[in-house]
C-alpha cells in the first residue's frame, strides 16, 4: 500500500518561503492499494496537484472518501481535472452533510458562486455511494475500508484502511480531549488504531495552545503521540498544520515529537506529512 500527501495544511491554504518544505495546501491524501485502486480523501487545494498526476498515470477510476463539510476539506474538488474527462469514474461516498453542496459544486452554474472559473461540464462519471456508516466495512478494491466517528465540530468521520495486512488510519479533524458529539473516549480511538501501520493524525495545535483552543476541534500533537504510543501503531503522521506554523516550527515540534517517542516507544517513527511525501508499507 501507497500513501502520498498531497496537502497537510489546516483551515485555509497557505504559501510563502517559510512554508515551501510541508506545504500549504489543504487536506488531500492518497492511498494506492495492492491492486493499484486509488482512494482519496478528502478533497482539499492539494487535490488539484493530485488531479494532474493521475491524468499521468491514464488512472481514471477513483473512491473519494470526505471526512466533513468544511471548506478546507471540500475546496479544491472543482479543481480536479478529472471530473472534466469524460472517461472518469467518481465513486463518492456521500456525508449525509454533503451532497447537496457537492453536487453544487459539480455543477457549472451554480459552481460559480464558489469560483467564477468553474464554468465547465462535468463530464465525469459520479457514482453518489451511500454515506458509510460509522463501523460499516465497505470493499474497495483490494482494501477494506470502514468510518470511523471523529470529534469536531458537526458530523465529522476519519478513516480505517487495511489492505493486505496493512492499516493506515486517517483522523485529520479530531479532538482528543473534548467530545463534539462523537461518543468517543481516548481508549476508543486507541482500540481502534491499535497496530496501524501508520496513524494520520490532526495535530494542529501546540501544548500551550492548546489550553486556549481547548473545544474548537483539533488536537495538540503530544496528544496525537499519547494515542499513537497507546495504539501501539509503528508510524505517526502529525497533519493538520496550523495556518501560521512556519516549517522551522514545525520542524522543532517534529524534533520534540521524536525526543518523546525514543524515550517512551522506541519502535514509533513520528514525522509530519507534507506535500508530496509518499510512505510505502509493505
Amino acid at each position: 500500500m501507497l500513501v502520498r500527501c498531497w496537502g497537510a495544511r489546516g483551515n485555509i491554504p497557505v504559501s510563502g518561503a517559510q512554508t515551501q518544505y510541508y506545504g500549504g495546501a489543504t487536506p488531500c491524501l492518497e492511498v494506492r492499494t495492492s491492486d493499484r485502486s486509488v482512494i482519496i480523501c478528502d478533497a482539499g487545494t492539494g487535490i488539484r496537484n493530485l488531479g494532474s498526476a493521475l491524468q499521468q498515470d491514464s488512472i481514471s477510476e477513483y473512491h473519494l472518501l470526505l471526512t466533513h463539510a468544511h471548506d478546507d476539506h471540500l475546496t479544491g474538488l472543482p479543481f480536479f481535472e478529472p471530473l472534466y474527462d469524460a472517461a472518469t469514474t467518481m465513486n463518492v461516498f456521500e456525508h449525509q452533510a454533503l451532497r447537496e453542496k457537492l453536487e453544487k459544486m459539480c455543477d457549472p452554474v451554480e459552481a460559480q458562486s464558489f469560483s467564477p472559473q468553474c464554468t465547465r461540464e462535468v463530464e465525469a462519471q459520479i457514482d453518489w455511494k451511500p454515506a458509510l456508516e460509522y463501523g460499516q466495512l465497505v470493499q474497495i478494491g483490494s482494501a477494506l475500508v470502514t468510518a470511523i466517528p471523529a470529534s469536531h465540530p458537526g458530523r465529522c468521520a476519519g478513516f480505517k484502511i487495511s489492505d493486505r495486512g496493512k492499516t493506515v488510519v486517517y483522523l485529520p479533524d479530531n479532538e482528543l480531549a473534548f467530545d463534539h458529539g462523537a461518543d468517543m473516549d481516548f481508549d476508543a480511538y486507541a482500540t481502534i488504531c491499535a497496530g496501524a501501520d501508520l496513524l494520520v493524525h490532526d495535530a494542529q495545535l501546540t501544548c500551550d495552545e492548546y489550553t486556549t483552543c481547548k473545544g474548537q476541534g483539533h488536537s495538540s500533537w503530544r496528544q496525537a503521540l499519547e494515542l499513537a504510543i497507546a495504539a501501539d501503531v509503528q508510524q505517526l503522521g502529525l497533519f493538520h498544520h496550523a495556518v501560521d506554523r512556519t516549517d522551522e516550527q514545525l520542524t522543532r515540534i517534529v524534533e520534540e515529537c521524536k525526543r518523546e517517542a525514543a524515550q517512551r516507544s522506541p519502535r514509533l517513527l513520528c514525522f509530519a506529512m507534507r506535500e508530496g511525501a509518499e510512505v510505502v508499507l509493505s
